[in-house]
Parts: structure tokens; sequence; C-alpha cells
């Protein structure tokens, strides 16, 4: 009996760590919710509505015509029969896509140390945000009538998304480490993204920085294998296989473990932005009393401008209503402005003899 008793605890919680596990990955993260927005469109992962695969059903609007129309191109359907959609010659009559999204997560999101929101680690220690909030995800997109995934991994660091960054796997001294390109889609988009074919991760030293070549390959994934490098006698190792987006990439061909294709440089690239990791634990003292111990390292780092940035104080609908009302400007005069027309009328009043010349003849 008391073996039953046991065998079915552990059930118990077996099934519950794994509902746990399903409803974190179907939830919209934190520091995602709100209105994101670029020069081209307009998305709100947190719309409130699920799809009947348990997915996060987002709402996006493109800004068409210079910005001018706002086309309402994924959202619920029970949306849309709330507050149904302008029909004309941009928005048809055809629903609009239904598209759903679930989360999985590259590295902890963190809040400030003000928030209370620490994230509790396998040694104890707990992770905070150092000043900007920070996050990353891969985005699972189901769009209707497909049967594939798609996958958009992103980073979030304070009210900036990026598609383009690397995570770091190990280090925390200083920016040392191996960093692994972790963005390769080419965006959210309304039809399914294109993801590259190629990535470029990084091992950091304390005096310089390799850039590796990884490409997308068919051998079977092998988290164990590791593929070496050397520079001035030292030798450095790094994966040999990558999994970014559900995707397997490798650094080196066959059964070979030795990279031919790094570059060394300087440093990171200058238009990089890191987020910045609060690590605290806790160590005693010579009189046993324990004493905090903090650590600051970064653990995202993207790269050029941001993909999307955090729209604050207006929901979506605000949004829409206030670029409704407004007018676009009147077009721009045929013809410069001008003063007197001063036009010379001799040549109508005194034509030369040889106007009914064909334009072919003059010359001859």
């Amino acid at each position: 009996m008391g073996f039953r008793r046991k065998f079915l605890t552990f059930v118990f919680l077996l099934f519950s760590l794994k509902v746990f596990s399903q409803e974190e990955k179907n939830e919209v993260p934190q520091l995602l919710k709100g209105v994101w927005k670029n020069s081209s469109r307009y998305f709100v992962f947190d719309s409130g509505y699920v799809s009947d695969d348990g997915g996060a059903i987002p709402q996006a609007v493109l800004r068409t015509f210079y910005t001018w129309y706002d086309d309402r191109w994924a959202e619920s359907r029970i949306y849309s029969e709330k507050n149904p959609r302008d029909v004309n010659n941009t928005t048809s009559k055809n629903p609009a896509q239904e598209i759903s999204i679930k989360y999985v997560p590259l590295v902890d999101e963190l809040f400030l140390r003000s928030d209370g929101k620490g994230v509790l680690q396998d040694d104890g220690s707990l992770l905070y945000a150092n000043g900007i909030t920070s996050g990353a995800w891969n985005l699972e997109i189901k769009y209707p009538n497909r049967k594939e995934i798609y996958n958009v991994p992103v980073a979030v660091i304070g009210d900036k998304l990026f598609l383009k960054f690397v995570v770091r796997q190990s280090g925390e001294a200083g920016l040392s480490g191996f960093w692994k390109d972790s963005g390769n889609a080419s965006g959210i988009l309304i039809s399914p993204p294109i993801s590259s074919k190629e990535l470029l991760s990084y091992f950091a030293t304390d005096s310089a920085v390799y850039q590796i070549r990884y490409w997308k390959t068919d051998m079977e994934y092998d988290s164990s294998a590791q593929a070496l490098f050397s520079e001035e006698g030292t030798e450095y190792s790094v994966p040999k296989h990558l999994v970014v987006a559900g995707q397997i990439f490798t650094c080196v061909t066959g059964r070979r473990t030795k990279i031919r294709s790094v570059k060394k440089i300087s440093s990171f690239p200058a238009d990089c932005t890191f987020n910045s990791v609060l690590k605290i634990n806790a160590s005693n003292d010579l009189n046993g009393i324990q004493v905090p111990n903090e650590n600051v390292f970064s653990t995202i780092c993207a790269f050029g401008e941001p993909y999307l940035t955090l729209e604050t104080g207006k929901t979506l609908e605000e949004i829409l209503a206030e670029n409704l009302s407004k007018n676009p400007p009147p077009p721009k005069p045929l013809f410069p402005p001008h003063g007197i027309l001063d036009f010379d009328w001799s040549i109508i009043e005194d034509p030369p003899k040889d106007w009914k010349r064909r334009i072919l003849d003059l010359g001859k």
C-alpha cells in the first residue's frame, strides 16, 4: 500500500511538472507583452486569444501606403467578429490570418532586483536584470493551412526586440566564453520567414574574439561533440554541432574536429548591444555569517538596429484610431511654384519655314 501511494505521488508530480512546463511554453512572456512596432507593422503578442492547439494568437497590423493605411492582416477570428475589418481595395473579404505562437525560452527572462522576481539557479544563486530587463525566446509559429512549425528566435533588451543575436553558452568573466549564434530568421512576417543557412558564432578570450562559421547540415546531432582550433600554441574547443530554430548546424565537415574557418578580430562588432545580468549568491565569512556576493556579466549580445520597439502608454486600438484621424498631406503641385509666365508668342505668330519637317530630318 505504501509503495503504491509513493508511486501515485511520483506520477502526480511528474504530470504536474509536465502541465506546468506546457503552460509556461504557451503563456506569453512578460517582456513580450504590449504593442511592438517598426516602420512597416504593429505587433501584439498578448492579444488575449488562444488557438485550438493552445498557442497564443497575436495581432498584427501592416502599415501600408507609406504608413497612411493600417491593414489588420493577422488576428483572432473572434476578435474580427467583434470588430469587423473595413473591406476595400486593400483589405479583402477574406478573414484575417489566425496564426498561433508558442514560446521556448533560450535564456532566463530577467527583471530588476526591485521587482523581486529573481530567477533561482541550480547552485542556489539568484539572477536579476542589472539596470535593464532582458530575455530571449524561440517563437514556434504555426500559420493557417500549413502543417510545418516555423521558428523565429528573438531577443529583448529593454524596450527593443532583436532578430540577430548571440547567446552566451559558457563563462562569466568579462565577455569570455562561447557565444552561440541564435538568431537566423528574416522576421515575424505575414508568410513563413526565411531562415539563414549559415551562422556566425563567437569565442572570446581576454585578448581577442574569434568568429566561427557554422552551416546547415543533415548530420546527426551530437551534443557532446567538440571542434578545436588553436592560436599561438593555445588550443580552444567549441561545440561541433548547434541546434538553432529547429535546424542542425556544424563548423566542420564529416568526422573532422579541426576548424578551418576561424577569423580573429580585436573585439565584438561596434553595433552590438549587450544585456546586463546581476548574479547574487551567499557565502560565509570568517565568523560564519552569510555575506551576499554580487557578479555582473552578460548573456545576450544583439547586433544592429532592433527589429521592433515597444510602444508604451497606448493600446493597439488607440493607436489605430489615432492614425485613422490623420489626413495625408496634399499632393505636391505638378509644376513648381512660379511667377507670371513670360511666353514668347512669336513662335506661334511667325513660325519658322521648316516647321513641318520631321524631327528625324533636322540637321540634314
